[in-house]
């Protein structure tokens, strides 16, 4: 399992670390969620294909580095001898397997998790064991992608029929309004016969 080779590739003798690399960026920093009319039919069939592939453990492990720091918070003496949380760095830039509309996504979903070198950051200090750490930091990086991925749905065909009625009914009490004040605008006018 992806977990136990990395457990395993990071807690040998004399190493600290195994290769990460990230960049995942925030949601929805336009302020205006894409439309499914904004996306080019080759980016909507790269994505549709990747989500049918995708899971948390297609993740290659080379893809992302960890390192290991010491965890703050309670624990006693436990957190000050034991370096247990997890620091992952993962470079979306050269993630070739991810299509590029989802990598544009999670820049822009993800922007407050990306350092000046352009690395995605996760970091788990969620328990006291390095190997449980590890697997949230997956499972984080699992959950941004495949967030990152979904498509914009469109309109269903009862909305756009409601929103259309709707504005067919503004439309005639608007008229219905400015017809009315025209009408009283006209009986205040004086005409010719009553001066």
């Amino acid at each position: 399992m992806l977990v136990q080779t990395l457990y395993r590739q990071t807690t040998g003798v004399g190493r600290a670390a195994a290769p990460v690399v990230s960049a995942l960026y925030r949601y929805y920093m336009s302020g205006k969620p894409p439309s499914i009319e904004d996306i080019s039919m080759e980016d909507i069939e790269a994505v549709e294909r990747f989500r049918a592939k995708f899971s948390r453990d297609t993740i290659p492990y080379k893809t992302f580095t960890l390192t290991f720091h010491r965890s703050g918070g309670a624990g006693g003496q436990h957190v000050n001898k034991v370096n247990t949380k997890a620091f992952m760095r993962f470079d979306l830039a050269a993630q070739s397997w991810i299509p590029s509309y989802v990598r544009q996504r999670m820049r822009e979903q993800e922007g407050k998790r990306i350092n000046k070198k352009g690395e995605y950051l996760i970091t788990s200090e969620k328990t006291r064991s390095q190997r449980q750490n590890i697997e949230d930091c997956i499972d984080k990086l699992w959950q941004h992608i495949d967030r990152a991925a979904e498509l914009p749905k469109g309109p269903s065909e009862a909305t756009i029929r409601r929103v259309q009625e709707l504005k067919r009914i503004g439309m005639s009490r608007m008229k219905e309004t400015k017809k009315r004040h025209s009408q009283r605008k006209a009986s205040r006018r004086k005409g010719f016969d009553d001066i």
